[in-house]
């Protein structure tokens, strides 16, 4: 018997009609010009919506008071600051800064109610509060007892912090006293050096204008030690000088010496490196060298600080040794004694309890070990402070809080509820000083509550006291009701830090402060004596305060301050001047009248007058502080909108020419358009300058110009070049005719519509994720209709057979969309509706072992859909889908999946760790658990697998094509494939056998998915468990989603126009999975912990890299999919491919210009709901969140799509696809093998 190769001639004949090459660079070229605008267009947005406020240069110097200037103002009675050159005598000579990160105000207090009605037993993350007494109440015992036993050095503040509660914005606003704005959220990461005024700085400038001898020329010798975001914020201030060291060059810079330690802090997953390397370091500045002091006492506290430490290897680092080394603590000029004797400052910012919070959240025992260990050494500071002669102050605080999942960023009560204690080894106040503390700050209340603008201040502004919910909160009866009264504590403003420091050590308050100092630090200062020290402190409070507003407003023109509120600031400031001057005129006509009532009483009012003057100034700025530049929000919008209607009128288009007809007839238009608005714009620009209109620069207007003079032109130029071609595409649109594809259509636009006007109110902004179910799942409902009347007006037949499938299609997709809604994490405002289920349970903040098990499933489910998928046209036969998705696949998630298991292990093994802490001394640092390496490996080894194996295999060879050769004989009768394509023909009168090429049908669908898979392995590997389990339904859905629409395009004649209800579905379908793999658009739900998914440090782009897969991951994944609402069951002979392969590109990048122009649309609604509401009470809460996140998606499913799912995998498809080679080679390879064995 003869074999023929026939075959391998047929497979010839499709692909030989046109030997036209795939061209791309028109793609690529329209493809970064649609990115580009849409980039530009939220560029220039964010410009005028999200300002930054204008940093002033100017510094306050000790020499110039900030009453210089003020006409009429007399000389400030007190102590004479210019021969000090001190605005304020120095309280103390020494302070020491304890940072301990997101130390709640709950967590520093104590309540003996507790201790004697809940159980202290250590229970298990995720127990009742019923019964038990939380891990992280009454664990700071030393507070308490300070406090109780020396009440008149020592008081405990609620801390109060503005948002956003990241620590680079907390830290920012500790030194300077300024307000943060929105946008230096994202900042946190990132952070630059500070240039404006701050205590910090001010603390290390050389002197000026001091004599030798006097107090004032003493240098500063600061230590520093903690968080390394201190070293990004102050590189010059925070600059070691141990290297530098010699005999005279500390007496030439005048500066003092400087030792720093900074330890990396964006590993959340450490809990004990940065606390470890502060407390092991700590002792030798607090306790005399060994050599100077062998008593019992310091060899058994030098011990007890050797006992916090959990990590042993800490000692072996040079700082410890005893001769000058280099990058060692000790030099030629400063050594042990020095170390010990000198330092003025010891800045101390520990991370343990904060990262307890991200990784195990507050209620996990190992949070109760942290802050015992922070207790301790809070004990063994102030033991080393009593032994002091010079007067020193502590300050112990949290720069932010956090809420009950262990997260920060945001405004939550318990997220800027921070804790303040301070002590000091001198009195610093009284029963009595506390007294007319009070009265001056009920005083104040009165004025605060009778002023204009008081009315709408925030309430922590308008009260001084605050009554402790936190604590009482957590311990509720069965109904509801709290089991005992919140306690009341005294309350202050984060940046009320700034100004108390700088006065309390002799240093000026910074230029820019809108803080106000404490007022008991200075109440009992000269009460007896010169002026009273409150009033002095308030006076130059309030003179500060005054001289940056009118500073600020001579430097800006559009300052955002209304004539209204600087009429009443300055009132009220000469109110109290006037006040003052009263006072003062009493005191001077008898001096001894100063201890008469009447006069405490008036000093009193005057002082309350100057707190009420600088609480109403933070509080109005707190409201108007957004500048925005209405000019630049336009121009943003009209940018984002012109892109829009680019990215239409490219997905008209790309269906009736190829790209390269596009890009003739539109690019020197648009080049032309580009410029010529550049022009316009920037001649446009100087008159809203000069007319105080914006404060664009000539970047915007030409990135304006540019992007809106290229985009306009680019439209009118496709509309207008072919009006044939429009006319032709109109009547295919068939809107005016009731069909089932317009109907389906009108669907997915009332869809659109509802997802925008959502952004409308912040009720359903809060709530998008159940607008979107609801609104996908309608969508998903008319497609099931449709399959029913497909199947009832069929009575048999392949119509009937598709209605059938598509229905069941549809009812996956919705079933599979109520599974995914049962996964969420609930935002602040929606927590009277909704409990939280992505940990497993609702008072989870970590993953459970069940859960992660759980996910394991996944690595069967999901290749086995694949698998599925592949298998109904043959597709699975072939050698790559039965290496990577049967093997490759399965192994990458595999690894992921065990991964995950492992951390939850580790999770729940930290409680049984921590509870035996204190006997064994055991590390809760995760780099030292017993599955920290096998973990690393295990996620590498996925990453490796997906990214190395399967990309490699699928680009080498990405068809899933397989020849099977029949054993039978036809004559003259063709003999079909059993796939869509692929029929061949034996010559007549020939015994032939025919090759039947297998996966014919779907080749270019089922090849595409192949490349899916690759990125769903990635993004799997860093979605936490219930993320995994959801984005692995997610992707299921989107390959039933494909089959959905080529089943309804069977069913349906109007084939043409489904493409936009699918775009709109699995647009859709992208947000179900956002919300279902546990975020929300709020920044506490960013999943910071998964940053270290395979790193053992931080490295800033890899770990950003990974937060942005976690967080954007189904985006990603939709968009990668997204290419398949083509290609899915497409003929590897598809006639338009074959004859006009341009137009085929083009019609898949027409589709994915509809995809972006949804998540576009979405964006602009959000961004011009956040540009109406702007002076809205929820906008920095829920409307600028919302916009912010609109950025990313936008962008990151626009490139994803365009410059990679099309532009790299589908291309390179397409290429092989219109290469017979691979074929012929295979055909040919299994008809030579038949010959042999024949």
């Amino acid at each position: 018997m003869s074999l023929h190769s026939e075959t391998s001639r047929s497979a010839k004949v499709e692909s030989a009609t046109s030997q036209a090459a795939l061209r791309v660079r028109a793609h690529w070229l329209v493809s970064l010009l649609l990115v580009a605008l849409s980039a530009a267009g939220f560029w220039l947005f964010s410009r005028g919506f999200l300002l930054t406020r204008m940093v002033l240069p100017d510094h306050s110097l000790p020499s110039v008071l900030p009453f210089h200037g003020a006409a009429g103002t007399p000389e400030p009675v007190g102590p004479d600051a210019a021969s000090t050159n001190e605005w304020y005598p120095a309280k103390y000579e020494r302070a020491i800064i304890l940072v301990v990160d997101a130390l709640r105000v709950d967590f520093a207090m104590w309540s003996d109610e507790l201790n004697s009605t809940f159980s202290t037993a250590e229970n298990g993350p995720g127990s009742q509060h019923k019964g038990r007494l939380m891990p992280y109440h009454n664990r700071l015992p030393a507070i308490a007892a300070l406090s109780r036993e020396r009440p008149d050095q020592s008081m405990l503040y609620r801390f109060r912090a503005d948002p956003p509660t990241t620590t680079l914005q907390r830290l920012k606003g500790l030194t300077t006293g300024q307000l943060p704005t929105f946008i230096d959220a994202g900042s946190n990461f990132a952070g630059s050096a500070i240039d404006e005024d701050n205590w910090l700085q001010a603390l290390r400038r050389p002197p000026i204008g001091t004599t030798n001898g006097t107090e004032a020329s003493r240098s500063h010798n600061l230590v520093f030690l903690g968080d390394d975001t201190w070293i990004s914020m102050f590189p010059n201030e925070l600059s070691d000088t141990q290297a530098t060291e010699t005999n005279d060059t500390l007496q030439r810079s005048r500066t003092g010496w400087a030792r720093v330690r900074p330890f990396p802090s964006l590993n959340v997953w450490d809990l004990d490196t940065v606390d470890d390397g502060v407390l092991s370091r700590l002792p030798m500045f607090l306790l005399p060298p060994e050599s100077e002091n062998k008593s019992e006492i310091i060899r058994k506290e030098r011990e007890q600080w050797r006992q916090l430490v959990k990590q042993p290897h800490m000692w072996e680092h040079s700082d410890f040794n005893e001769k000058p080394l280099a990058n060692s603590m000790v030099s030629d000029k400063v050594g042990h004694a020095q170390l010990h004797h000198e330092w003025d400052m010891i800045i101390a910012h520990g991370l343990g309890v904060d990262h307890c919070g991200h990784r195990f959240g507050p209620d996990h025992s190992a949070i109760s070990h942290k802050l015992a260990q922070m207790n301790t050494a809070i004990e063994l500071i102030v033991n080393a402070i009593d032994r002091d002669d010079k007067p020193t102050a502590l300050y112990v605080f949290g720069d932010h809080g956090m809420d009950n999942k262990g997260d920060h960023g945001g405004d939550s009560p318990r997220e800027v509820d921070a804790g303040l204690w301070v002590y000091s080894n001198r009195k610093w106040h009284s029963k009595e000083s506390d007294e007319r503390t009070a009265r001056v700050l009920r005083n104040a209340q009165e004025l605060i509550s009778s002023n204009a603008l008081g009315s709408s201040l925030d309430q922590d502004l308008k009260e001084s006291w605050w009554r402790n919910t936190h604590l009482s909160d957590d311990y509720k009866s069965a109904n509801g009701q709290r089991l005992f009264e919140a306690p009341e504590l005294r309350s202050v403003s984060q940046i009320d830090l700034v100004s108390t420091l700088s006065l309390s050590l002799g240093l000026p308050i910074p230029f820019n402060n809108l803080g106000t100092a404490i007022p008991e630090m200075f109440a009992s200062d000269n009460d007896s004596g010169a002026e009273w020290g409150l009033l002095s402190v308030m006076r130059l409070n309030a003179a500060q305060v005054l001289r940056y507003i009118e500073k600020y407003v001579s430097n800006s023109r559009s300052h955002g301050f209304t004539d209204d509120a600087l009429r009443l600031w300055n009132g009220m400031y000469n109110q109290a001047e006037h006040s003052y001057r009263e006072l003062t005129d009493a005191i001077g006509q008898n001096p001894k009248n100063r201890r008469q009532p009447h006069i405490r009483e008036l000093e009193e009012k005057v002082a309350a007058e100057y707190f009420a003057f600088t609480r109403i100034v933070l509080g109005s700025l707190r409201q108007m502080w957004a500048q925005f530049d209405i000019v630049l929000i336009l121009a943003g919008l009209c940018t984002l909108v012109l892109s829009i209607a680019a990215l239409v009128a490219l997905y008209a288009q790309s269906r009736l020419q190829s790209l390269d007809k596009i890009i003739t007839r539109a690019g020197w238009p648009c080049i032309s358009g580009g410029i010529a608005g550049a022009v316009v714009f920037r001649a446009l620009s100087s008159v809203f300058v000069t007319s105080g209109l914006s404060h664009l620069t000539s970047l915007d207007a030409t990135v304006a110009g540019l992007a809106m003079g290229a985009a306009a032109t680019f439209c009118v130029a496709l509309v207008s070049g072919s009006k044939a071609s429009v006319l032709a595409f109109v009547p295919q649109l068939q809107w005016l005719a009731v069909t089932p594809a317009t109907v389906l259509n009108v669907v997915a636009a009332v869809a659109t519509i509802i997802h925008c006007l959502a952004f409308s109110s912040n009720s359903f902004t809060f709530n998008e994720d159940s607008i979107v179910l609801y609104t996908v799942q309608t969508l998903v409902l008319a497609t099931s209709l449709l399959s029913v009347r497909a199947i009832l007006s069929s009575s048999a037949g392949p119509k009937r057979a598709s209605g059938t499938r598509a229905l069941v299609c549809s009812l996956i997709i919705l079933v599979l969309n109520r599974t995914m809604a049962y996964s969420t994490v609930c935002r602040e405002e929606q927590l009277s509706a909704c409990t939280p289920t992505f940990y497993g349970a609702p008072s989870a903040s970590i993953s459970t072992v069940y859960l992660a098990s759980a996910n394991v499933l996944m690595v069967w489910l999901v290749p086995s859909a694949v698998t599925y998928a592949l298998q109904r046209s043959y597709s699975d036969r072939a050698m790559v889908s039965k290496l990577w998705v049967s093997l490759g696949m399965r192994a990458s998630m595999g690894m992921a999946a065990a991964y995950w298991v492992l951390d939850a292990i580790d999770g729940q093994a930290a409680s049984g760790a921590v509870a035996t802490s204190s006997q064994t001394r055991s590390s809760t640092t995760t780099n030292g658990s017993d599955w920290s390496d096998m973990r690393m490996a295990l996620a590498r080894m996925a990453a490796g697998v997906a990214l190395g194996g399967g990309l490699a295999a699928w680009y080498s060879s990405p068809f899933c094509l397989d020849v099977e050769l029949p054993n039978m004989p036809i004559l003259s009768q063709p003999q079909t494939s059993p796939t869509k394509k692929g029929a061949n023909r034996a010559p007549a009168g020939q015994s032939q056998r025919t090759a039947v090429i297998l996966g014919y049908g779907n080749a270019y669908g089922a090849a595409y998915l192949i490349f899916a898979t690759v990125v769903f392995c990635v993004l799997f590997l860093v979605q936490q468990p219930m993320g995994g389990i959801m984005l692995s339904l997610l992707f299921i859905e989107l390959i039933v989603c494909a089959e959905l629409f080529d089943t309804l395009r069977d069913t349906i004649e109007e084939t043409s126009s489904l493409l936009c209800a699918q775009v709109v579905l699995m647009a859709q379908l992208s947000y179900v999975g956002y919300f279902a793999t546990g975020h929300q658009f709020t920044l506490v739900s960013i999943q910071w912990s998964t940053a270290f998914v395979g790193v053992r440090e931080m490295q800033l782009v890899v770990c950003g890299i990974i937060v942005a897969l976690n967080t954007l991951g189904s985006f990603v994944l939709t968009a990668a999919c997204m290419p398949l609402a083509v290609l899915w069951n497409e003929s590897l002979g598809t006639q338009l491919l074959r004859l006009a392969p341009d137009n085929y590109i083009s019609r898949i990048t027409g589709a994915g210009a509809a995809y972006a122009a949804y998540h576009a649309v979405v964006a602009v609604s959000s961004a011009a709901c956040a540009a109406w509401f702007r002076r809205h009470l929820m906008v920095w809460k829920i409307f600028a969140p919302r916009f912010m996140f609109s950025v990313p998606i936008t962008l990151a499913s626009s490139a994803v799509l365009l410059l990679v799912a099309i532009g790299l995998a589908t291309v390179h498809i397409l290429r092989m696809g219109l290469s017979v080679g691979n074929t012929q080679a295979m055909v040919a390879q299994k008809l030579h093998m038949a010959s042999k064995s024949s």
